[in-house]
């Protein structure tokens, strides 16, 4: 069944200069038929056909494949996010479940000073652990970071001192690092741009899923395993965060394709492995560049890393990954809140975030612009930190703008789609991007969360005015990825066409 649709698509990839058959242009002069132009992709209505989940005209095998795809690529990067996100929630939900008063941390920074090792780690180990995995196969090397950090926050289960914390806390920020550059550039491997925003999306939703996990958790743990072995409730939220992680990272080591020029997936066969790609070279995104010193002049000199940077820093020094936190934080501080309903309330921004960040990939599929949708959730977002500015306002609204911040996810599937589409197929300079965009996002959050949002100050922060010092990131956000980027993406391609327009007259002149 599957032969005659290779045979097909073989030659279609040969008529297309980009397949095993593929004859040089010479030979294309002597072809018994003139050279085909690579067809572009059929212009969908904007409204009809919003929820399909394959191109249009896409045939069985290519489903079947994409299915393959979704099933075990996709299922392994959104366990493996999950637990990631659990790793990096769970302090929070033990600080404000017995932790701090147990171990004495009082009125002082600790939980802002771990996060802030977290963020070191982070720092630390993103770039280079996305140029790695361009040379180490993704199927043991997300895995194995997996099982690296997770053995740290076992580790938490038994600390005593805040220093303690601080040292295992980097650790898992340096192994964690990995996780959301790593797995963003393998769903660049292998989707059309067409269909990454909507995985990507998927997959951080994902750790947004972690995060309202964790919560719940904790608020089952302090209910039903107090006391339990000698041992508190939010030491047992560490060994079972611990437990859930090994058998993801197992299925990984089994399951995870790699990329499509090496992969040995057990799943897929011959003309599934062929297909995958073809479906990246028909985009223009075969891989070219290797890893080699070049690498460093192909990164410096590209707009995107400028551009992407800039977009992730703004987005980190909104504090959007943090506003669980300090709603926690907001209601422990009201005493009209239970310690369980303390951790379950905050879940909802994951619910917010969930919808955000499948609509907007969704639009951002069908449109195939990500600009008018930044636009548009960065305008929701002013509002919200507007409302946390003025701060003195009736308890329900402030409520209210808490979880509706939760829009601020879709900020980073909609980014690192972007990446993987603007850098076509260098897969170094893709690689280090969504690595060092990361890590300059994380460095610059540490000074911005240690003086403007210090855990001692929560949760109106107005000493240090946190709020309003985020609202104007949020406002530079906006208007950065909404008209900024797109701008540039325009300019630079207007300059690719343009040098191609002269190599071709140029070709004629001789």
């Amino acid at each position: 069944m599957a032969a005659p649709q290779h045979r097909q698509n073989t030659e279609h990839s040969a008529a297309l200069g980009i397949g095993p058959a593929a004859h040089s242009p010479a030979d294309e002069k002597h072809a018994a038929f003139p050279a085909v132009k690579p067809a572009e992709p059929p212009k969908q209505p904007l409204i009809s056909g919003w929820f399909h989940w394959h191109e249009p005209n896409t045939s069985k095998e290519e489903k079947r494949l994409i299915f393959k795809l979704d099933w075990f690529l996709l299922s392994y990067s959104c366990l493996c996010f999950f637990i990631k996100w659990l790793d990096s929630s769970n302090v929070t939900n033990a600080y404000v479940s017995g932790m701090s008063e147990d171990l004495g941390f009082g009125p002082g920074n600790e939980l802002s000073w771990m996060n802030t090792f977290f963020n070191c780690g982070n720092l630390i180990g993103a770039p280079f652990a996305n140029l790695v995995i361009t040379v180490v196969r993704p199927r043991y090397w997300l895995p194995g970071c997996l099982m690296a950090w997770s053995f740290f926050v076992l580790g938490m289960y038994s600390c005593n001192t805040a220093h303690q914390f601080y040292a295992l806390r980097f650790c898992c920020g340096l192994f964690e690092s990995a996780a959301w550059p790593g797995v963003q550039w393998t769903l660049g491997c292998w989707y059309r741009k067409s269909e990454l925003a909507r995985r990507a999306s998927l997959f951080v939703v994902s750790g947004v899923l972690g995060q309202m996990f964790s919560g719940y958790l904790q608020a089952a743990l302090f209910s039903g395993m107090q006391g339990r072995g000698g041992l508190a409730a939010w030491r047992w939220l560490f060994i079972f965060d611990f437990l859930l992680s090994i058998p993801v990272a197992i299925y990984g080591f089994f399951c995870f394709p790699d990329t499509p020029e090496r992969t040995k997936a057990f799943y897929l066969n011959e003309w599934e492995r062929q297909r995958a790609r073809e479906r990246i070279e028909e985009e223009g995104r075969q891989p070219v560049g290797k890893m080699d010193w070049t690498v460093a002049t192909r990164i410096a000199t590209s707009w995107q890393v400028y551009a992407f940077t800039a977009g992730y820093a703004l987005w980190s020094l909104t504090v959007g990954s943090y506003v669980m936190q300090y709603f926690t934080l907001y209601l422990k501080s009201t005493h009209r809140y239970t310690v369980p309903q303390v951790n379950n309330i905050p879940t909802a921004i994951g619910a917010v975030n969930f919808f955000f960040m499948i609509s907007s990939g969704y639009v951002a599929d069908k449109l195939g612009r990500r600009g008018p949708v930044c636009l548009g959730i960065g305008a929701l977002l002013t509002f919200c930190y507007i409302i946390l500015t003025v701060w003195n306002v009736p308890h329900g609204l402030k409520m209210a703008v808490f979880i509706l911040c939760g829009c601020y996810g879709a900020y980073t599937p909609l980014l690192a789609g972007w990446v993987n589409e603007a850098c076509g197929g260098d897969q170094q300079k893709r690689g280090f991007i969504l690595g060092f965009m990361t890590s300059v996002g994380g460095a610059v959050v540490i000074p911005f969360q240690q003086y403007q949002f210090p855990s001692s100050q929560a949760p109106h922060f107005r000493q240090t005015h946190g709020w309003p010092s985020a609202l104007a990131f949020v406002v530079a956000l906006t208007l950065w990825t909404g008209l900024g980027i797109p701008t540039l993406q325009k300019w630079s391609e207007r300059k690719a066409k343009r040098s191609e327009h002269d190599e071709e007259a140029s070709a004629r002149s001789f």
